[in-house]
């Protein structure tokens, strides 16, 4: 009997901590995945040296982005540059070719921390004209109110594409996207929706992942559709592409879509979020029961935000995916 008692504790004990491990979980996927936020601004990047078209970087710890092939953008107060070829790696200091454009980066040969912040923009451009396109301010008509947009004209103009953006970026991100669209006869329309700064959040007042935001979407495809658009392509990045896969699942209009273009999309949000999460505190089971105490709290509805399954129609795709991609949504964030 005594065995019993203690045994069955012993089970209690685990239980409770295994809920309280959820529920502490549970909130910090909120908190880093769920709430509504701005995109988190990273400052830990500072310039040591600045010399003609060269530029030194530093940051107190390894990152992706510092040393990224390719061309970035360069931001601090009151300036911006864009960085490109990736010169020399030296530990956490990388050297690169530079165009200043605005102002003079700060530069400091002291301590990291007592040096000026300087900010690495993935995004680059500020606008479509930037990459020599025409473009006009635009808006479309969705369930929740007006969302704004960028309309790039095309060469026809029954041939569309309607971009989205991820999961707390903006339209900016599509704009390496847009001239491979031009150059191939398309009008383009890069989209915000609910949740973007500036426009009407979701009522649940969290991020969807596709489960209410391809709503909007849909709004756009029926702008462009009334606009003379015959032949369509939809895009997307990230949770972007968690938005058109969900509309090729749930709308009336899927039948316009001839192809769509997917950049790195998260269409499996849980394994998303496993994923992203590195917590050595806490056990795989621990981690179910988070993402079971999430779903229970807030209606997530995992498995309705995996894409990855028998589509509504088939359709031409583009797939493209990093060998290192950016850090998901983390439980444990």
């Amino acid at each position: 009997m005594t065995f019993l008692v203690v045994a069955a504790a012993g089970v209690l004990v685990v239980v409770f901590i295994h809920l309280l491990a959820g529920w502490i979980l549970s909130n910090g996927l909120h908190r880093g995945a769920l709430a509504i936020r701005p995109r988190a601004r990273d400052l830990t990047v500072r310039v040591r040296e600045v010399s003609g078209s060269r530029i030194v970087l530093e940051a107190p710890a390894p990152r992706q982005d510092i040393g990224h092939p390719g061309t970035l953008g360069l931001a601090w107060d009151g300036g911006n540059g864009r960085l490109g070829e990736v010169l020399a790696v030296d530990s956490m200091r990388v050297t690169r070719v530079f165009d200043q454009r605005v102002g003079t980066p700060p530069t400091c040969p002291d301590a990291l921390a007592d040096c000026h912040p300087v900010e690495i923009d993935p995004y680059v451009f500020a606008d479509p004209s930037e990459v020599g396109l025409v473009y006009e301010t635009d808006s479309y008509d969705a369930p929740l109110g007006a969302m704004p947009a960028w309309l790039v004209p095309g060469p026809r103009s029954d041939r569309w594409a309607v971009l989205c953006h991820g999961w707390t970026a903006e339209k900016r991100e599509l704009i390496r996207m847009l001239p491979a669209f031009h150059h191939s006869g398309y009008t383009t329309l890069v989209i915000d929706y609910r949740n973007d700064p500036g426009v009407p959040r979701d009522p649940t007042g969290r991020y969807r992942f596709g489960l209410s935001e391809w709503e909007d979407l849909e709004a756009a495809v029926a702008l462009a559709s009334d606009r003379g658009a015959r032949r369509l392509v939809l895009g997307g990045c990230s949770t972007g592409g968690a938005l058109v896969m969900a509309f090729l699942e749930r709308s009336p209009l899927v039948d316009q879509v001839e192809g769509v273009v997917l950049d790195a999309p998260n269409v499996m949000l849980a394994e998303a979020v496993r994923h992203g999460t590195r917590d050595r505190r806490f056990t795989p089971l621990m981690f179910e029961f988070g993402l079971w105490m999430a779903d229970l709290r807030w209606k997530i509805d995992w498995e309705a935000t995996n894409y990855v399954g028998e589509p509504n129609r088939s359709s031409p795709c583009r797939l493209s995916y990093s060998t290192a991609p950016r850090t998901p949504p983390s439980l444990s964030r």
